[in-house]
């Protein structure tokens, strides 16, 4: 079944009780079984009257005495009594790469994911209390109590034990061992499971280099995921079928937070009548919720999360998730009903744009490109890059700049830029600012609010940068997330100073650029940091061995399109292991601190410096004439290791190996040209070596 196509259902409460986690589990296992004949056979036996693709689809939910009919028709065509189990352990590994896998192993450990336990049972079974009754390295305790009116059974015993058995996959490591050592089936009066898994396993998984190996990935897998859900809201946005669209609303937020039913209840404009759109419950059911909810009744449970459909135009409504019984929510689970909301309310936004004029209708246009556009950005620089060239459709201007705030310098860096006159974009780019440079940029950063500049402005800093531009009106408008600044948006003009007239109109157009770009720019700085973080050394700073390749790639790339040279120098420090041998590693890594100061500090503003690995350092020599320069090179490097290096109370001498080669006499590939250099550092080192045999 297509999860986009399928229609909205109202089921009663009695059919929101396992959720498909565990039916389109059982579907895959029979079928690989049996094939399609034999999932047919499964739900005749199981007595369902659900197709398979409804089963399949892991947001639709069943009934218990469904869920536990199909378990037995499945021990009862395979003859296998760990059927059930099979089933709970495949649920976990299901969820690899989706919001609920990220959600938990955004807990830190498996240790946090069974102390959550009892938050996280709710998104697989309304039908149980779970809490975890002890947890420690390696081994969890776990407690599971049948709530009143749905008597446990051995088969649900089995598929709980499975899940518990999976929880560890999700950190990349074997199941976990699980025993049963109290059944609520058998007499108990509770289900008590004793989870075990391999300690030592976990703990090397979070050695640190691991750990920054995991963060990229899921850095990375979040940027997709972002993406994701601005093509959603690309899509979304697409129809002129409102009602449509805030259908697909509430099928997209079940997929997002994982319930058994969800509302979504708006006015269109304030005049209208509420309407009500549902998913996993009976209209007259959510009509009642919604009631509530809207009005705050108190009586509204814990098991009810509701966000406001909200814009800085209007309030519409509320976006409700909810169960059955007292479950608790992740704070994720909020964020991302929050997005969806956001989608919402943006939906009924453009709706009534739409019926305010054509013209409104094409800024509303260039408004989704531009969203699009930013959806597709990757780094915070192509992100600003796509903001400053989509934007002007959006706004009418004669210029158009992105400045990001860099927290360290404490400054607006200038980082794309768009003109009508292209050499005006030269100029945008060429301007820092700092709070000391204008008394404007100081409150803004406490009070992030928009700007409007006209000639002769009483600032003289502004007014120094509208007469470079040519500027007649100018407007600056801040990029915030969370309450945390991430830069402006200056638009200015040229002529015709009406065109950026400060109205509510201008304001909400900007305003809504910036909104778009700040999630893209957040998103885009995390890329910046996944690749800093594989490209570069974590003990100096330098570029690492993937760094040291691209850099080399792409001045070698540069050099033949302009026909200059590239040198390449190989590094080695002398006797780096006694170092390490007499003084400790502590003391090698500050040598290894200190001697890429060094490399970094006689090198031209256009080199590169690289450490590969160990005492290993590669400087790439960018656009140099002969092989005379390279030679100067190798002699600088020398001599900035004439000195000793002071370590704490200790100063140790250590010289330095140095073979250079020049592109592309000494190699017409990268290959060549490394295998140069570094026979040539070799021939150094061994040099060296005689000289001081000789001496001694």
């Amino acid at each position: 079944m297509n999860v986009e196509a399928a229609p909205i259902e109202a089921h009663a409460d009695v059919d929101r009780q396992i959720s498909g986690s565990m039916t389109s589990v059982v579907v895959q296992l029979i079928r690989k079984h049996g094939g399609d004949a034999a999932v047919a056979e499964m739900l005749a036996l199981a007595g369902s009257k659900r197709d398979a693709g409804y089963l399949e689809v892991v947001e639709n939910w069943v009934s218990l005495d469904e869920a536990c009919a199909l378990l037995a028709a499945g021990v009862q065509m395979t003859g296998d009594e760990l059927f059930a189990r099979k089933v709970g352990e495949r649920a976990i590994q299901q969820h690899a790469g989706k919001q609920v896998a990220t959600m938990l192993r955004s807990l830190g450990s498996v240790e946090a994911v069974l102390q959550a336990v009892a938050k996280t049972a709710g998104r697989v079974s309304t039908v149980t209390d779970m809490e975890a009754i002890e947890v420690g390295p390696g081994h969890a305790i776990v407690s599971d109590v049948a709530r009143e009116g749905f008597p446990r059974r051995r088969l649900h015993c089995d598929w709980t034990t499975g899940l518990l058995e999976g929880s560890p996959v999700l950190f990349g490591l074997p199941v976990a061992r699980v025993e049963e050592s109290e059944c609520q089936a058998r007499g108990a009066k509770q289900c008590r499971y004793i989870v075990t898994w391999d300690a030592e396993l976990a703990a090397q998984a979070a050695d640190p280099q691991q750990r920054v190996t995991a963060l990229e990935s899921q850095l990375v897998a979040t940027t997709e995921r972002l993406h994701s859900v601005y093509a959603i809201a690309s899509d979304l946005v697409s129809t002129e079928d409102v009602e449509t669209v805030l259908r697909r609303i509430v099928e997209r937020a079940s997929d997002a937070v994982r319930a058994p039913s969800h509302i979504l209840a708006v006015r269109p404009d304030a005049s209208a009548e509420l309407q009500v759109y549902s998913r996993g419950i009976s209209s007259e059911d959510a009509a009642a919720v919604a009631a509530a909810t809207l009005a705050h009744d108190p009586s509204v449970s814990a098991s009810t999360l509701y966000v406001e459909v909200s814009s800085s135009r209007h309030t519409y409504g509320q976006l409700i998730a909810r169960y059955p019984r007292a479950t608790e929510f992740f704070p994720q689970e909020r964020e991302m009903l929050s997005l969806y909301a956001k989608h919402a309310a943006a939906v009924l936004d453009m709706a009534l744009s739409l019926q305010e004029s054509a013209h409104r209708h094409e800024q509303v246009s260039a408004l989704l490109q531009l969203s699009h556009a930013l959806a597709r950005a990757g780094t915070s620089l192509e992100v600003a890059e796509r903001l400053a060239a989509a934007a002007p459709e959006v706004v009418d201007c004669d210029r158009m700049a992105v400045w990001l705030w860099d927290v360290a310098e404490r400054q607006l860096k200038p980082t794309a830029a768009w003109a009508r006159v292209p050499d005006l974009t030269e100029k945008l780019l060429e301007v820092c600012i700092s709070p000391e440079d204008t008394p404007h940029l100081q409150r803004m950063l406490g009070d992030p609010q928009p700007l409007f500049f006209e000639s002769d402005p009483e600032d003289h800093f502004i007014g120094q940068i509208m007469v470079s531009l040519k500027s007649v009106a100018l407007t600056v408008v801040p990029i915030v997330a969370r309450d945390t600044f991430l830069g402006v948006l200056t638009v200015s003009v040229g002529d015709r100073p009406e065109r950026l007239r400060p109205d509510s109109d201008l304001l909400e157009r900007l305003t809504g650029v910036a909104a778009l770009a700040a999630p893209a720019i957040q998103s885009g700085r995390l890329i910046d940091q996944l690749h800093h973080k594989a490209s570069h050394d974590g003990l100096t700073g330098l570029l690492n061995r993937v760094g040291f390749r691209q850099c080399i790639d792409s001045a070698l790339d540069g050099a033949g399109d302009i026909e200059a040279h590239v040198g390449l120098l190989f590094v080695d420090l002398n006797e780096f292991k006694r170092v390490n041998d007499l003084h400790g590693h502590e003391a090698g890594d500050e040598l290894i601190r200190q001697a890429a100061a060094r490399l970094r500090s006689i090198c031209r503003e256009s080199d590169e410096v690289a450490r590969l690995g160990g005492d290993e350092f590669a400087i790439v020599l960018a656009d140099i004439d002969d092989e005379d320069q390279v030679r100067a090179a190798e002699r600088r490097v020398k001599a900035a290791f004439i000195d000793p290096f002071p370590l704490d109370e200790i100063t140790i001498s250590v010289g330095a190996s140095v073979g250079g080669g020049i592109w592309p006499s000494d190699g017409q590939t990268v290959k060549e040209l490394v295998r140069h250099a570094d026979s040539a550092m070799y021939a150094d080192k061994a040099d060296g070596r005689r000289m001081r045999q000789r001496a001694h």
